[in-house]
């Protein structure tokens, strides 16, 4: 996958994120397997986070902190942060 087919693939994967359409877990795995191609195994190694924990937020579960999920989300510049809860505002938001 190119750089560019990678930017394209992990802004379809947000946005479905965004949009709900797809749990943060999900996310998570779609953008480690699809995007960068890597097992479970060789992103812990990436991300410093034990595969017991990438494989629990994957399956969405478990509470991990914000710092935890912002560790398993650097590799894509991606970090927790504020979203509005209506649909309607945030498809405002994102189309202006």
């Amino acid at each position: 996958m190119t750089k560019e087919e990678q930017l394209i693939a992990i802004n379809l994967i947000i946005k479905r994120l965004l949009m709900d359409e797809i749990t943060q877990g999900a996310a998570l795995r779609e953008l480690r397997v699809g995007v960068l191609g890597l097992r479970q195994d060789a992103y812990t190694e990436l991300t410093g986070v034990s595969r017991k924990t990438l494989s629990e937020i994957e399956n969405d579960k478990g509470n991990y902190t914000a710092e935890i999920i912002n560790k398993v989300f650097k590799p894509f510049d991606l970090k927790v942060g504020l979203v509005p809860t209506s649909s309607q505002l945030l498809s405002a938001i994102l189309i202006h």
